[in-house]
């Protein structure tokens, strides 16, 4: 027996085995399978799951579509509304509307059919976007603080005008897409086992992924919550006091209007609500980096895009529950005011110069030549009621 005889006695052969090269199908698909790791799960979802999911999703897409339209509407058609707060106000809102428009159809796409079937560049461009819009929101709502804080304690020092609001916003959607941009790079397309592609949703674990989410949770979260706290704790100093002799918070004796100090109170509770359900976003994205990108479940995912989805669904009515004046103009869009529908022809905007385009200045019915003047009869010069019926808005 030879050197690859057993100590029982049986011997076995040598056989020289040769290592077969791979083709180039073998080596892309085990270069799927490796990039599988990072980010895919079971894509074989319960029936429950899947249809929660995508009911909830089909209900809350339409509900935040119409409700941030209806704010843009009512702030552009009413007057009453167009001031540096509802500039802001309107912000918010289109930023919640592209998230309804840019983001939530393909999510819903991705839930239905079970696999990503939009292309690499839209996959990009969804977590471009995803990244993008919480940081416009929290920036947005930081500048809103700081009005609210000059307008309030400091009224004469510095003024928020239109103009100088338009910045703010600008200045905002400016960082927020710098911000986002390193997105393209750490988004990609990967494929489950069966060669089925799959949008990446968390950054993959690594020491680069892992300093830019916690980079972007620092500026776009903690830093933003920060300097709202200290404002609107002083705006809450300034405005209301602790009572004496055991009594609740109560108003203080300050010059501050009380339309005023309802708006405090709306953009406060609609900033509170955007930071509570901003957080889980970065939370999981941090958590998912920190586990090295197992054993990560696709649902958490999907309540995340509910959470954050849910803050652009309460918004508006938030501003409908704390605005009057925006009650009113909900009323006027859909002619179920008193006035019945009169803005058609209320305020109309001249084009003379951009004074009177600022001041809202309206223009008047002109006569022209076709029009045939009569003089009245005596009978009629003192029958004032045909006149006042003319003039008279319909109740």
């Amino acid at each position: 027996m030879g050197a690859s005889s057993l100590k029982f006695g049986l011997s076995v052969p040598n056989y020289v085995i040769k290592e077969q090269p791979l083709d180039r199908h073998d080596v892309n698909t085990a270069k799927k399978k490796m990039t599988s790791q990072w980010n895919t799960t079971t894509l074989e979802h319960p029936l429950t799951s899947y249809i929660v999911e995508t009911v909830t999703l089909s209900v809350m897409w339409p509900m935040a579509l119409f409700g941030n339209a209806l704010v843009c509407v009512v702030i552009h058609r009413s007057r009453r509304l167009q001031s540096t707060t509802n500039y802001f106000v309107v912000s918010l809102s289109a930023t919640d509307l592209a998230m309804a428009l840019l983001c939530v159809p393909f999510i819903l796409g991705r839930v239905i059919s079970g696999q990503w079937m939009f292309g690499t560049l839209w996959c990009k461009m969804i977590r471009f976007v995803q990244y993008l819009l919480p940081g416009c929101t929290m920036f947005v709502s930081l500048s809103a603080s700081v009005d609210r804080f000059y307008t309030i304690i400091y009224p004469l020092s510095f003024k928020f005008t239109r103009h100088r609001t338009e910045q703010f916003v600008f200045l905002s959607a400016i960082v927020a897409l710098v911000l986002a941009s390193p997105c393209f790079y750490l988004y990609d397309i990967k494929y489950a086992d069966d060669d089925v592609e799959w949008c990446q949703t968390y950054v993959e674990p690594t020491w680069g992924g892992i300093f830019y989410v916690g980079f972007m949770f620092i500026v776009v979260w903690i830093l933003p919550v920060c300097v709202m706290l200290v404002v609107y704790i002083k705006i809450f100093k300034y405005i209301w006091r602790s009572g004496i002799g055991g009594r609740t918070f109560q108003r203080t004796f300050n010059p501050v209007p009380r339309p005023k100090v309802k708006i405090v109170k709306m953009i406060m509770v609609v900033t509170l609500m955007t930071v509570c359900l901003i957080l889980p976003f970065f939370v999981v994205q941090l958590w998912y980096c920190s586990r090295g990108g197992h054993d990560v479940n696709q649902s958490i995912y999907i309540g995340v895009v509910w959470t954050y989805f849910t803050s652009a669904v309460a918004k508006p009515t938030m501003y409908i529950c704390y605005n009057s004046n925006f009650r009113r103009g909900c009323k006027e869009v859909f002619c179920m005011s008193t006035m019945k529908c009169y803005r058609g022809n209320a305020y109309t905007i001249t084009t003379a110069s951009k004074l009177s385009r600022k001041n809202y200045v309206g223009v008047a019915e002109t006569v022209t030549s076709t029009d045939v003047v009569t003089t009245r009869s005596p009978s009629r010069t003192f029958n004032r009621s045909a006149a006042l019926d003319k003039y008279t808005w319909p109740l």
